[in-house]
């Protein structure tokens, strides 16, 4: 009650724009995890990060355990799928660079 008026502004500023923004990761989160395949969880993150960073070959923020954590999968599924979709001419891929090789999806 003693910080002045424009300090308290500032502040509640601050919160909402933390709120908001960790509001939009959790639901960009559920938007990925509710794919029902390994496949489309994968294609609907490295689509919004294409999108975000308007480049088809993308760094993601994560290990491949962080990926599969955040994606909620299992990491030798992840893997496995990550190869597959390799092999199919999806996607290529080094560590935690991507390159996407078809047109992101969009929703």
């Amino acid at each position: 009650d003693t910080a002045p008026l424009p300090i308290r502004l500032k502040i509640l500023q601050n919160l909402i724009r933390i709120s908001a923004a960790k509001n939009l990761h959790l639901s960009q989160k559920i938007f990925h995890t509710s794919a029902k395949t390994i496949r489309g969880r994968v294609l609907s993150y490295l689509s919004q990060l294409v999108t975000e960073q308007r480049c088809m070959h993308v760094s993601i923020p994560f290990d491949r355990q962080g990926m599969a954590d955040y994606l909620n999968l299992d990491r030798s599924a992840l893997s496995k799928e990550l190869s597959a979709m390799q092999r199919d001419g999806l996607i290529s891929f080094s560590k935690n660079q991507f390159t996407l090789h078809i047109e992101p999806q969009t929703e």
